[in-house]
């Protein structure tokens, strides 16, 4: 009888084991299942989508200088392949020309992008040959607008060379020949002289204009010079002489709603000012970091590198300017008014985030 009870209790013990593994083994599957229904997370940090353009360097120096920083520094080779990113969730942000994020959250692309924090204040130059002093000397002739990677049509310096020339009663469609280049096409085109004026950021065009002075032998007829774009949009009071809010730091709304990124927002921005502060103040000791450390994050892109001393020739003669500054109240207005003109429609107030 004893071993019979025995029995029925090893046969119970056996069945109860089964039934746990049984169990267990299911719900390891419906989990397994809802994570491949989910989808892979973000990896950590504030995701930041940026092309290869110059208001990526103090981000980059700041990553340098600590890099534990809550960021990724997502390369892309134009500004609309941002938009993919924002959609996957991969992308928090966008360091880009103000006046583009706003035609993304227009049109419709990146609907809830706004704009933080203001970063780049000087920096697009119409270098042009000799004797070409402004947009009114360019009609008839050939006249290059460049991209960092790809052709530049329709990205930043595209945008704000149209509104230079209208500026300068230029229509840019019917009294200009436009190309839409790579820079390093783009550059080959002006050396042999079969271009005017290139549209190009510095350091290239501070770069480009010195290699012009220094190439007789295979270089133009006469040293090239740099028209300065932002000189051109005169009568916006509430910013500095020859200076334009041309690029910053722009977010969704989802990290302004979002508590760990938005606290990861402002200590990257902290950063951001610190290592645009220490850039401006000390080229000579920060450039090389910011060279250095710009292949890495944009070779795999096809992105062309720029030398240490040529960085901080650009930061010496001021044309380039760096300053992290939020968007307030009494700048509102002429921002908004500039982008409108730049983009050609009116830009709401609430593209802008406002801060102190």
């Amino acid at each position: 009888m004893t071993q019979l009870v025995d029995g029925e209790r090893d046969f119970t013990t056996r069945l109860d084991r089964r039934r746990l593994l049984a169990v267990s083994v299911a719900a390891s599957a419906a989990t397994y299942a809802g994570m491949a229904v989910a989808g892979p997370r973000p990896a950590p940090g504030l995701g930041i989508a940026t092309a290869p353009n110059p208001h990526v360097f103090p981000l980059i120096l700041a990553m340098s200088l600590n890099p534990s920083l809550p960021v990724r520094l997502l390369p892309i080779a134009e500004s609309r392949d941002a938009d993919a990113l924002f959609a996957s969730g991969e992308a928090d942000a966008m360091l880009a020309m103000t006046y583009v994020a706003a035609r993304k959250r227009l049109a419709g692309a990146v609907p809830d992008l706004r704009l933080h924090t203001l970063t780049t204040w000087r920096g697009f130059f119409q270098v042009a040959a000799g004797g070409v002093r402004g947009f009114q000397d360019l009609k008839g002739l050939t006249t290059i607008v460049s991209g960092p990677v790809g052709s530049g049509r329709g990205g930043g310096g595209d945008l704000i060379f149209q509104a230079a020339a209208r500026r300068q009663g230029v229509d840019p469609v019917n009294d200009l020949q436009v190309e839409y280049l790579p820079i390093k096409a783009g550059i080959q085109r002006m050396m042999s002289g079969q271009a005017a004026a290139i549209t190009v950021p510095s350091p290239g065009s501070t770069g480009l204009v010195a290699r012009s002075r220094t190439s007789p032998a295979t270089g133009p007829a006469a040293p090239f010079t740099a028209i300065d774009l932002q000189a051109i949009f005169s009568g916006f009071a509430a910013f500095p002489a020859n200076q334009l809010p041309l690029g910053g730091l722009h977010v969704s709304d989802k990290v302004l709603a979002a508590g760990e990124k938005r606290r990861q927002l402002e200590v990257v921005v902290e950063a951001y000012r610190d290592a645009a502060e220490r850039l401006t103040a000390d080229p000579e000791r920060y450039a090389p970091l910011v060279a250095a450390d710009y292949g890495r994050h944009f070779d795999r892109i096809g992105a062309g590198g720029f030398s240490a001393p040529l960085l901080a020739r650009s930061l010496h003669s001021g044309d380039l300017v760096y300053r992290a500054e939020r968007p307030n109240p009494a700048l509102g207005r002429d921002l908004r008014a500039w982008l409108g003109e730049v983009l050609d429609r009116p830009v709401g107030a609430d593209f802008l985030v406002e801060g102190g």
